[in-house]
């Protein structure tokens, strides 16, 4: 496990493997730096401390947003360690990802999400990317003429 500073923690339950390991490589043929568990924590390592060191090391974190996260106490944990540095979301430090309908409550229903729900893998990156680009840097087209249609 590294001490570098990286952008992204990326948060999931084991159920949720695929996604995070999807995730992770989207975010870094972007050019993101990460830190997850599945790459990054490796055999003789100590996992309390691995885990440690990645929250606090990453600038953000990115939860795989699924109702299993949300059942399991380590992915609590996780993202509840960084909400305490952004109890408001005024500087985007928990980026909900959602990869299942997922009804969330408590004090993580108020962040805004990603969902990824039902996309195809290309509109799936777009839609990672564009949403985690600092607001009104998107890049968009321009909006249609709404009347005479």
């Amino acid at each position: 496990m590294t001490s570098a500073t990286v952008d992204f923690f990326i948060s999931y339950t084991g159920v949720n493997t695929d996604w995070a390991a999807w995730i992770n490589d989207a975010l870094e043929d972007a050019g993101y730096r990460t830190v997850v568990q599945l790459l990054d924590f490796t055999a003789g390592g100590n996992f309390v401390a691995d885990m440690d060191s990645a929250l606090h090391n990453a600038q953000r974190i990115i939860l795989v947003l699924s109702p299993a996260f949300l059942k399991s106490g380590m992915t609590n944990a996780e993202w509840t360690a960084v909400f305490r540095r952004d109890p408001d979301g005024s500087r985007r430090l928990i980026v909900p990802v959602m990869v299942e309908p997922t009804s969330v409550e408590g004090l993580l229903g108020p962040r805004t999400r990603i969902s990824l729900v039902g996309l195809d893998s290309d509109t799936a990156r777009r839609t990672l990317l564009d949403g985690l680009r600092p607001a009104r840097s998107r890049p968009r087209s321009r909006a249609p003429f709404p009347g005479a249609r």
